[in-house]
């Protein structure tokens, strides 16, 4: 759908090209005049197809943009059209190449149905203006009108397609628009939620120890029995706590503590959460290159392990393979389908959707595949620079 903006580009353009058009029909009169004819109308009809010219033109330039509708002024610029070429020789007249701009403007301004009509509108009115035309020879000059008529219908054939493609073009971006949105409102939900589940997480656990461990310090000052060993079990866990949640976050962990203890950490997370036993194989060689990425693909794979899947085991691998860095994350859970993916998307969860646009975007494939003896494998490959080496 265009905007505003680009429809007024486009009407000033049309506007531009009536305006040419004077200049162009009086010169082509001045260098090759038109045969006689029983009445000299040409310089009148000249006259007034450049006064409508300019004026739709200092409509488009003028403070109030106010334009007449499209559908009346493609009307009268297929009469002013008709008009000059009767008027300037008819069959041979050297504007009638004039009637070939009417499916080229159609086809940058109209869909490609409306497109097809105004095609066949402009080769109807050069017939209608080149069989009945004095100058018009009945049977010398049959065979040039009909091969006229047919380049013409050759032109507003690729004008049609023109059309096509533009429309396609235009439906397209559009798509992408409303995605992009969608995808723009979804991660700042995600960023919210993240927000939120980060300072439940630090107020329902972390905190919740610490403030049991002072508990713990005012009891050891009373002497009480015990309590410098619970003291100390809740501000290990406390730490145990935070350490996850440092982890987690990125890009601190990366950068701490590398891919591999970060990926281990997550999926130990994981297994606790979602209650399945999991295994971990990160090869060295595939570290380094594509960490980020890796890293928010994996946390989204094992966060969906752990809502949906209600498996027993979930293994997570990571590899060099061919050139290609290839994360693989398989769970014996009750699967997930594209069908179900796609439903998913549609009902606002893009988790996956978002992720596989980002994988795309440096040439990579996310893949979902049966996994053996039931379940989901989530496959990701991701293009590896000639040469690399990993550093960790």
């Amino acid at each position: 759908m265009t905007t505003p903006a680009e429809r007024g580009g486009e009407e000033l353009g049309v506007a531009l090209l009536r305006v040419a058009l004077v200049p162009v029909a009086a010169l082509s009169e001045a260098l090759i005049p038109h045969p006689e004819l029983p009445f000299d109308a040409f310089p009148y009809v000249l006259l007034a197809v450049g006064i409508y010219a300019v004026a739709m033109l200092a409509l488009e330039l003028g403070p109030v943009r106010w334009r007449p509708p499209a559908l009346a002024a493609a009307v009268i610029d297929l009469l002013a059209i008709t008009a000059l070429v009767y008027t300037s020789g008819g069959a041979r007249s050297q504007l009638r190449f004039a009637f070939y701009v009417l499916p080229v403007a159609a086809a940058v301004r109209l869909s490609p149905r409306i497109t097809a009509l105004w095609s066949v509108l402009a080769i109807l009115a050069y017939l209608a203006v080149a069989l009945p035309h004095p100058t018009t020879d009945a049977v010398g000059d049959l065979e040039f009108i009909l091969a006229q008529a047919l380049a013409l219908a050759w032109v507003s054939a690729a004008a049609v397609m023109l059309s096509a493609l533009l429309q396609r073009r235009t439906d397209a971006l559009a798509r992408l628009a409303r995605q992009r949105r969608s995808l723009v409102r979804q991660a700042l939900d995600a960023e919210a939620r993240e927000r939120r589940r980060l300072a439940e997480a630090l107020h329902d656990e972390a905190i919740q120890n610490v403030l049991a461990a002072r508990q713990e310090v005012v009891d050891v000052a009373r002497g009480t029995p015990g309590a410098a060993e619970r003291a100390r079990a809740a501000l290990d866990d406390a730490q145990h706590q935070l350490r996850q949640e440092v982890l987690a976050m990125h890009p601190l962990g990366l950068e701490r503590a590398g891919l591999a203890t970060v990926l281990r950490s997550l999926a130990d997370d994981a297994s606790r959460r979602g209650g399945f036993a999991t295994e971990v194989v990160v090869e060295p060689d595939a570290v380094g290159e594509h960490d980020e990425l890796v890293f928010a693909t994996a946390r989204e794979l094992l966060t969906n392990a752990v809502k949906h899947s209600r498996a027993h085991q979930v293994a997570l691998r990571l590899e060099r393979d061919d050139g290609l860095v290839r994360l693989e994350v398989a769970d014996d859970g009750r699967g997930l389908t594209e069908e179900r993916l796609d439903v998913a998307v549609a009902d606002g969860h893009i988790g996956l959707a978002s992720l596989a646009e980002r994988i795309d975007a440096v040439g990579g494939e996310l893949a979902l595949r049966g996994a053996r003896g039931g379940g989901t494998k989530v496959v990701v490959t991701l293009p590896s620079a000639p040469g690399w080496r990993a550093s960790r």
